[in-house]
């Protein structure tokens, strides 16, 4: 199954300006952060609960985590 991560890279940018940052918030390289954003490797239940609980801004709500993460294409 493919997800469409077209509102998470807007939310990257509006977040984090670029791939590397939002890569280094979740601890991982940017090689890693383009195979989840190609639908190539999943993203794991630890980086997206880091960006459900661990934003500077405050937690997001579930509607908001499925339109990230969840969306099909």
């Amino acid at each position: 199954m493919e997800f469409d991560y077209t509102n998470l890279r807007e939310f990257i940018k509006i977040n984090f300006r670029t791939l590397k940052g939002f890569a280094v918030f979740l601890g991982i390289g940017t090689t890693q952060l383009g195979q989840r954003l190609s639908n190539k490797v999943p993203f794991t239940q630890k980086e997206i609960d880091k960006v459900a609980n661990g934003m500077p801004a405050g937690k997001l709500d579930m509607e908001t985590i499925d339109s990230l993460f969840f969306r099909k294409k």
